[in-house]
């Protein structure tokens, strides 16, 4: 029961009328009635139905007008509602209603004697209190119905992916149903499960997934539940998957490139080299398969390979949505190719190795070739089985070889070897080594701080511990400036203080400025190596004060005094350099004021700035790439305007390691031709040449006269396709080599027009036609002799001669063949009964029978 609470009823009918029962005064100081009514009723066909409506909480006696009644409204015609009672009394003149109305009490319920379909509907109570004072009270009563819908055919919805939907399912049925949604066979898309209950299915994003049968259900408890189908088709722009991009063949070899597509609407599948469209031809067939999950294959066979069918074909899928498309690179098969590996030392830190965040260490091996290359690895000379170890890996795609938590059983010497089925290349080997902590010369002192005197306005040197370690280390000096809450570190530069080679720092001459506690900083020699250049050990800490001179005179304050220059520290009076490295020349000179430095060639030639860069005042000369041409007497001169100029001389000798004047090239030529390889090196010692042919020596004595050297050039005459492969050159000297490599690629002579069968397909066209001609009137023949059966033995005459020249048996009626020397045979000669086979592209095979 509903029940709703009622303002008092003087105020109702307004405040000048709250007179009347002690119990309408009750009300007026607050008391509030109440109407109570039925709710929503439902009954089943042929059921009394008993619908309340009563007024509670109050007494109305003495209230003129008071009434209750029942009317059926109708909502969509409100003109076509009906009165159906007053009070107690029935107003219609009909048996179908009574009304029930206990005595002493305010409650007129109507009863319906026989619930029918007509008498559904909402049935209103109005309570009148009298002068236009009313309560209305709604009551919808139905007949009870199991849930269905309207219509029950299976829908299908299709959409795009992509696309937001929502699917709306509005079952009848009273009570009104629960609506139930399931995907068959798989769980909902978004909502996940096996059901979701609601009347909209929403599907914010739809993917191709999401296609499939759906169902909705309704249900209410009466009968069985009602379900409504929905088929649901997703639309998507063609998908294409290739299982290769890169399809390797040599020529001649029959290759074939295949796509699979899949596509809703299905889709047209097409090939394209560049932008034209491939039809199919003589040498290439096109084929499309359709199978039962709607994907479509389609393949594209080159049946024999030539040079010009090289290139990228597109596999291009469309359909109403979109079109799709992949590239197939077809490439002719070619030896490998190293194309990056590591430097000649690759080093690991033993202690940093065992971090967790620590990074494997990586040989590098990466070669080119067709197919692509495998990868090999040797270790000492011997094969080396990474596999077994699970420190060891190989990087997918490359030769990389990766080494977690390295140790020292692991150092040695590695080699790559990069292999296909047309050769072999290989890497320069590569050392595997742990580097060396850094120790110093006063590793043993107690201290590595040192207080150090140095006399104002004299020349000084600071020495730094010398260090040890692999990689060799090198030696710098910084200042430490100690600030309020930090120490920054600041790299000397000062034209008077100069850092020299092996570590040692020497002043020009000494002021004020380098006293360490006056100027609150320290000096400290520190060592890093190549290996962690951002790593540096600290070798020792310098105190220096400055000092009144012992002599008294003090050159800084009077301008009469000075310091004569006079050399500190100068390279060797012979010096050997390495071509291809920076290299450097020192020329430091002590002296007050500051002396300037200048360089020059004793040989008259000029020391430009592109090739050559002085720095500290002209206290270092460094040659930025050296060449074998800077071979000769370098001078320096330093003067710093007292006494007479100072010069030192230098010899420079440059020597040459063996360097490649040009890298070799790959090469693709054609069988028969005659080629050459040049192995061109530049070395100040006697060089020895070492061909290799996919990582061997390359015999060139007692075999093929086809290969010969001559100098630093390999010439190969007549290739063949056995030549091709990897072909190396190592160029040694006393003291180092060089290795670099190129392929060779060795195309058949002809390219396409040596068929396999070694006949040319000149004139195919005429052939066809010719072929066709002939069929055509085999088969005009052919109609003539039905007709004429009576003149079979002249016909079989007839026919004889025309199959003899078309070289086919003619059957007779028994099962023999006849046609003489014409008759079919087998590829041995022998004649045995044979299919016809007139077999040009497709052409039927024909067989005559009277």
């Amino acid at each position: 029961m509903w029940s709703v609470a009622l303002l008092p009823l003087c105020l109702l009918a307004g405040v000048g009328r709250c007179g009347g029962s002690p119990t309408a005064k009750r009300e007026a100081e607050g008391t509030s009635p109440k109407i109570t009514y039925s709710k929503e009723t439902i009954a089943k066909e042929g059921d009394e139905v008993k619908i309340d409506c009563a007024v509670e909480g109050v007494d109305l006696t003495g209230i003129a007008g008071f009434s209750v009644s029942w009317s059926k409204i109708n909502e969509e015609k409100p003109t076509n509602s009906y009165p159906i009672a007053t009070n107690d009394k029935v107003l219609l003149f009909s048996n179908k209603f009574r009304v029930d109305h206990p005595a002493d009490s305010h409650q007129y319920s109507l009863i319906i004697k026989s619930m029918t379909e007509e008498d559904t509907g909402l049935y209103r109570c109005t309570v009148n209190f009298g002068e236009d004072q009313k309560i209305n009270a709604d009551v919808p009563v139905t007949l009870q119905k199991a849930p269905y819908f309207t219509d029950d055919f299976t829908k299908t919805l299709t959409v795009t992916e992509g696309d937001a939907i929502s699917i709306d399912c509005q079952p009848g049925g009273s009570p009104k149903p629960d609506v139930y949604w399931e995907r068959l066979n798989q769980e909902l898309p978004y909502y996940g499960g096996k059901f979701f209950k609601s009347n909209q299915l929403d599907i914010p994003l739809i993917e191709r997934s999401h296609k499939g049968h759906y169902v909705c259900y309704a249900d209410n408890g009466i009968g069985d539940p009602a379900n409504s189908h929905v088929i649901l088709e997703v639309q998507f722009v063609p998908e294409i998957t290739v299982a290769k991009d890169r399809v390797f063949a040599s020529v001649t070899e029959e290759v074939v490139m295949e796509c699979k597509v899949l596509a809703h609407p299905p889709a047209d599948v097409a090939w394209f080299k560049g932008d034209s469209p491939i039809l199919g031809s003589a040498n290439m067939r096109l084929k499309t398969e359709t199978l039962e999950d709607g994907l479509v294959v389609s393949s594209l066979a080159v049946n024999q390979v030539s040079p010009e069918d090289v290139g990228t074909y597109t596999c291009r899928a469309l359909n109403t949505i979109g079109t799709t498309e992949k590239d197939i690179a077809l490439m002719t098969k070619s030896p490998p190719l190293i194309l990056k590996q590591s430097g000649r030392e690759v080093f690991y830190d033993n202690e940093r190795s065992r971090l967790r965040d620590a990074l494997p260490v990586v040989l590098e091996c990466e070669a080119d070739g067709a197919p692509s290359p495998k990868y090999r690895w040797t270790k000492d000379d011997k094969a080396f089985i990474w596999q077994a170890d699970p420190r060891i890996s190989m990087e997918e795609g490359t030769g990389n070889l990766l080494i977690s938590d390295p140790t020292m059983d692991d150092n040695g010497l590695y080699q790559c070897f990069a292999y296909n089925d047309l050769g072999t290349a290989v890497s320069n080997p590569i050392y595997l080594l742990n580097i060396t902590r850094i120790e110093f010369a006063n590793d043993k002192d107690e201290s590595d701080t040192y207080n150090v005197e140095a006399e104002l306005g004299r020349p000084f040197k600071l020495s730094c511990p010398e260090a040890y370690g692999y990689p060799t280390p090198s030696l710098s000096w910084v200042k430490a400036i100690q600030h309020e809450t930090q120490i920054e570190l600041v790299f000397l530069s000062d034209d008077r203080i100069i850092a020299g080679p092996n570590g040692s720092l020497w002043f020009t001459h000494v002021t004020q400025a380098d006293d360490t506690r006056l100027n609150n900083f320290q000096y400290i020699c520190l060592a890093n190596t190549s290996f962690a250049p951002y790593d540096y050990s600290m070798a020792s800490v310098i105190e220096l004060t400055v000092k009144d001179p012992a002599d008294g005179a003090h050159n800084l304050q009077e301008e009469a005094l000075n310091v004569e220059s006079f050399p500190m520290y100068t390279s060797p009076a012979t010096v050997q350099f390495i071509a291809g490295r920076e290299n450097k020349l020192y020329c430091i000179y002590g002296g007050e004021p500051v002396p300037e430095v200048s360089w020059r060639r004793k040989d008259g030639r000029e020391i430009n700035s592109t090739h050559f860069s002085i720095k500290n005042s002209g206290s270092t000369l460094i040659f930025l790439d050296t060449k074998v041409d800077d071979a000769g007497v370098y001078e320096c001169a330093a003067t710093n305007g007292v006494g007479r100029v100072k010069s030192s001389a230098m010899t420079v000798t440059v020597v040459q390691v063996p360097t490649f004047v040009r890298k070799m090239a790959s090469l693709t030529v054609e069988e028969g031709a005659t080629i050459d390889f040049h192995c061109e090196v530049e070395a100040s010692d006697n060089v020895t040449l070492l061909w290799l042919y996919n990582g061997r020596p390359l015999p060139l004595t007692g075999g093929s006269v086809r290969r010969t050297v001559d100098g630093s050039r390999l010439t190969l005459t007549d290739v063949t396709t056995n030549d091709m492969g990897n072909y190396a050159c190592n160029a040694t000297t006393a003291t180092a080599y060089v290795y670099d490599q190129a392929t060779l690629t060795v195309m058949p002579a002809g390219g396409f027009s040596r068929t396999r069968g070694g006949a040319s397909c000149e004139g195919l066209t005429e052939l066809r036609a010719e072929v066709a001609q002939l069929k055509d009137t085999l088969q005009a023949i052919y109609s003539v002799v039905k007709e004429q059966q009576e003149l079979a033995q002249g016909t079989r005459d007839i026919l004889t001669k025309v199959a003899d020249k078309l070289q086919v048996p003619v059957t007779r009626t028994d099962g023999a063949s006849e046609g003489g020397d014409n008759a079919a045979t087998t590829e041995e000669g022998e004649g045995e009964g044979v299919e016809p086979a007139l077999d040009v592209e497709n052409q039927t095979a024909t067989t005559l029978t009277p």
